[in-house]
């Protein structure tokens, strides 16, 4: 009889608690781990969790695992004991809604700036994760939710990126093969897609129905056939997908998240081969359709794509989100127009971050946002 895999999910909050739900209740035996620096508060979480599971007839294991990673030595210490086979980061120093509870006019003031600029908020945990990886000693395959798109690409000069985010180009795919089937009058389990995308379309296009010129790459099967753009333009998909099959957005719509970060961990931990959407895979900047399989994960490229293509894609779409360009050497450059916009908002004046910054930046950063909330209240 196989082992079972052993998962930890690092965070418990809106996300890590979602994911943890669907895990409980996919009828899969895994152990189930949550490290948390708040054991009561996760304790809680997971008395939910299983509880939740057995109302609806399944016996999940989970544990909570005292975790704090800005403490990296103890970190190391326990992923070296518990030994995952795999890890879900659900951590991040800023949450992307919590500017979305500021007063409208606020919140539209500073979104102006994008979801880049606040990279350095993202980096600290999980790199912090990733150094504990190495000192333990572990070849776990970690799976990031703390803006991948950008920190794994960044992480991937140290030799520390994850192995793949979740989320966001994830995030669009159900509502374009709901849009497709529609306008194919097909069910929609006949139509797969394959898609290229940075965060920015992935959050802009659901809700505009445009990508606002961002590059992209779609391509549409109807039972295995390819659809061309003549027969059903990506324009009109995108119209359905902000319209007949517009969804819940916001913390309401975090479902969705979690489901596609589900799919990751449960193709890893299951260790069967299938094709999923995700961020940040390889150490790429941006979105990729990726293969899953026990040998490992590879980007699933539709004919006549080539990888430098569609990671150049990805490049020229994250400037959109106000990331100039992700280095070599893990430097993060934001656009103009981004940095502005938070030298006028809150005086936080960055151009560019290198990564032993991210620390240094966090803090500027969390302190200049609180200021600018303040503001407001």
């Amino acid at each position: 009889m196989q082992d079972r895999v052993n998962i930890l999910i690092i965070g418990h909050g809106v996300l890590g608690g979602a994911v943890l739900d669907f895990l409980s209740q996919s009828g899969r035996l895994y152990d189930l781990h949550v490290g948390a620096k708040d054991v009561e508060r996760a304790s809680l979480r997971v008395n939910l969790a299983m509880q939740t599971a057995l109302n609806l007839g399944h016996h999940p294991t989970i544990e909570v695992v005292p975790m704090d990673l800005i403490n990296g030595e103890a970190t190391a210490e326990q992923l070296a004991a518990l030994r995952p086979d795999v890890i879900f980061n659900a951590t991040t120093l800023h949450s992307w809604w919590l500017i979305t509870r500021l007063p409208p006019d606020a919140y539209h003031q500073i979104d102006r700036a994008r979801g880049g600029v606040w990279t350095p908020m993202h980096l600290v945990l999980v790199r912090r994760l990733m150094r504990a990886v190495r000192e333990a000693g572990l070849e776990t395959m970690v799976v990031n939710a703390s803006y991948p798109d950008v920190t794994n690409a960044a992480l991937a000069a140290e030799g520390l990126s994850p192995a793949i985010g979740i989320g966001n180009v994830a995030n669009a795919v159900p509502g374009i093969r709901l849009a497709a089937a529609h306008l194919l009058g097909c069910e929609v389990k006949a139509i797969d897609v394959r898609f290229f995308a940075q965060h920015y379309v992935s959050y802009r296009m659901p809700r505009t129905g445009s990508t606002d010129g961002a590059p992209y790459h779609l391509t549409v099967y109807r039972e295995g056939q390819r659809i061309g753009p003549e027969e059903m333009g990506h324009d009109l998909i995108f119209a359905n997908v902000a319209g007949r099959f517009q969804r819940l957005g916001g913390l309401e719509g975090e479902s969705v998240t979690a489901a596609s970060a589900t799919a990751v961990l449960r193709a890893l931990a299951d260790r069967v081969e299938r094709v999923v959407h995700a961020p940040g895979p390889l150490g790429l900047v941006g979105g990729y359709p990726v293969r899953v399989a026990p040998t490992g994960i590879s980007i699933d490229l539709p004919q006549g794509l080539s990888l430098d293509d569609a990671v150049e894609i990805n490049r020229g779409c994250q400037r959109y989100d106000g990331i100039e360009a992700v280095e070599s050497n893990g430097t993060v450059r934001f656009t103009a127009e981004a940095a502005d916009v938070m030298r006028e908002l809150l005086a936080y004046d960055c151009d560019a971050m290198a990564l032993d910054e991210c620390e240094d930046r966090a803090k500027e950063l969390a302190a200049k946002y609180a200021e600018y909330r303040r503001r407001f209240n």
